[in-house]
């Protein structure tokens, strides 16, 4: 077996101390032009390859990485990214990768700015960044750019011709629209209206959710022949739950022939109950995310599918994706897309037990 090549043999090879190649390697120090070249030089005609894992965790460097994401406490879906980066956190603690979380407050587009502001004060190697809202993320992603701060988002994917711009982790919101209008489009007849329904304050400043929209209605605008009827519905504060139960009902109202909702985000628990109380337990609904609050609703033929959008992995090969980069030197793939996993009550066991299996490794 060949013997690996070190300082030493680089330094006898190039005529130099063993601490000049040093220095080369780490790019510190006053070193000469003639005795870099000379090192350099020796490095090629050796075909010498560094060990960047033994370096990374003999180094003193610690790698800091910002997270900018939404406040789980209104919103439990947040919750399971947060677990996939505490988990790479982990994993990752040999080699000094701290973390440092800016959760901004729900479909506050201030606070996000502000929170991205703080962010820039400080000194961090790379940033893990849900861009929630469209022109205010395309401001704060621009502005890292500027700093050249190296950006990774998850759950929403602005696209950007950036050198800094290193991956998106997340599904294909569009094809996600489309998977939902197709899985309404089993369980309702022909002639009968489909509702999507944003539960979101800034829904049309939001690109996944727009981007939900579009496959939705382009879906049905491909099937003409059943003559589905879309519905489009927004109701932004979901803890106003007479309004929202106000809301529904007239909708209902002005369009009695509704056979099927599909909720764009994790809350489509919150229109169960009122379904309920309106008599409306027939129409189908589709939702997204494995939260504790879509579960009993799920086992209960309440909600017919739950699109798994895997948040905890989001949040685990985000932060993987940034080590990579910065301490492997990696190339990293720009768009990571994950499956879409389509969840119902008699599948809903395997993807619970995969979910305890994240915990336990956490925690």
């Amino acid at each position: 077996m060949k013997s690996r090549i070190g300082i030493k043999d680089i330094a006898l090879k190039a005529g130099v101390s063993k601490g000049t190649v040093d220095r080369v390697l780490h790019n510190r120090g006053n070193v000469s032009p003639g005795a870099r070249a000379k090192v350099i030089a020796a490095m090629k005609e050796l075909d010498y390859q560094p060990n960047i894992i033994a370096s990374a965790l003999a180094s003193k460097k610690s790698w800091k990485i910002a997270v900018l994401i939404p406040d789980s406490q209104k919103d439990p879906f947040w919750e399971q990214p947060k677990i996939g980066i505490l988990k790479a956190e982990k994993s990752l603690r040999d080699y000094k990768v701290v973390i440092d979380f800016y959760p901004f407050r729900d479909a506050d587009r201030e606070h996000f700015l502000q929170q991205g502001e703080e962010i820039l004060e400080k000194e961090y190697h790379a940033v893990l960044i849900s861009p929630s809202f469209f022109k205010e993320g395309q401001t704060i992603l621009k502005k890292f750019e500027e700093q050249k701060l190296p950006y990774i988002q998850i759950n929403t994917f602005l696209n950007r011709e950036s050198e800094y711009f290193l991956a998106y982790i997340g599904q294909d919101s569009y094809t996600s629209g489309l998977l939902a209008a197709k899985l309404l489009n089993f369980g309702i007849n022909e002639g009968a209206c489909a509702m999507i329904l944003h539960l979101e304050k800034e829904a049309y400043n939001a690109k996944h959710l727009t981007d939900k929209e579009k496959g939705f209605n382009d879906f049905f605008s491909h099937n003409k022949k059943r003559k589905i009827e879309i519905i489009r519905g927004s109701f932004g504060d979901i803890f106003d739950k007479n309004g929202l139960h106000k809301y529904i009902e007239e909708m209902l109202i002005e369009h009695p022939n509704i056979q099927g909702i599909f909720v764009t985000t994790s809350k489509a628990f919150h229109i169960v109950s009122i379904l309920k109380e309106l008599g409306k337990t027939d129409i189908k609904l589709v939702g997204f995310d494995l939260i504790e609050e879509n579960l009993a609703p799920l086992y209960d033929d309440k909600i017919h599918f739950l699109i798994n959008q895997n948040p905890q992995k989001q949040g685990f090969l985000g932060i993987m994706n940034a080590f990579n980069h910065l301490v492997l030197k990696k190339e990293i793939k720009h768009v990571q897309l994950l499956p879409l996993d389509v969840v119902m009550k008699e599948n809903v066991q395997y993807y619970l037990e995969e979910k305890a299996k994240e915990l336990h490794l956490v925690f």
